[in-house]
């Protein structure tokens, strides 16, 4: 491939981002307490992965690309709420573990449930045809992205931390 076709293709995938994230915002406005596009959320849905192993709070942030200041103020919230709770590491007591516990995991599945419900409600508007490629192209999609986020750990390629701002 080209530098140009490399170019023709980032802003193609560019398009397709601002216009997916815009049906979301569309369909998705208020489903649930965290918003889909929230950190909350994507911390929630994140710890999922570490149910039976519980991840450092430094590891984590750097996972989330966001600052370990973001990722407490997070913690912290989700914690009252009971979603997460943070432990020690009994021979450091300066490592703290994060894990989404019991409460969090059902909080996060109904969470789950009402976005597959607005979902299937923007899904009624496509026709059958137009359904099978969204699902073929969904799973494409997600297993590059996954394969991405795989290459960038090998890597030791951390994202770049985020604002929290307005979330």
């Amino acid at each position: 491939m080209t530098e140009a076709n490399d170019l023709a293709i980032a802003r193609k995938f560019l398009d397709f981002m601002v216009d997916y994230y815009a049906m979301m915002r569309r369909h998705l406005v208020d489903a649930n307490e965290y918003r889909m596009h929230s950190h909350g959320f994507s911390t929630l849905y994140a710890l999922r992965a570490y149910r039976n192993c519980p991840v450092t709070m430094t590891e984590f942030a750097n996972e989330m690309g966001i600052t370990k200041q973001q990722l407490t103020k997070l913690v912290n919230d989700l914690e009252e709420k009971q979603y997460v709770v943070r432990s020690h590491n009994k021979e450091n007591r300066r490592k703290v573990y994060i894990e989404i516990t019991d409460r969090g995991v059902q909080h996060l599945e109904k969470m789950l449930g009402e976005i597959v419900h607005e979902i299937l409600s923007t899904l009624s508007g496509f026709s059958e045809e137009d359904k099978v490629k969204i699902a073929e192209c969904s799973e494409i999609m997600s297993s590059l992205m996954r394969r991405d986020a795989e290459n960038c750990l090998e890597r030791g390629i951390a994202p770049k931390p985020v604002s929290t701002d307005g979330d």
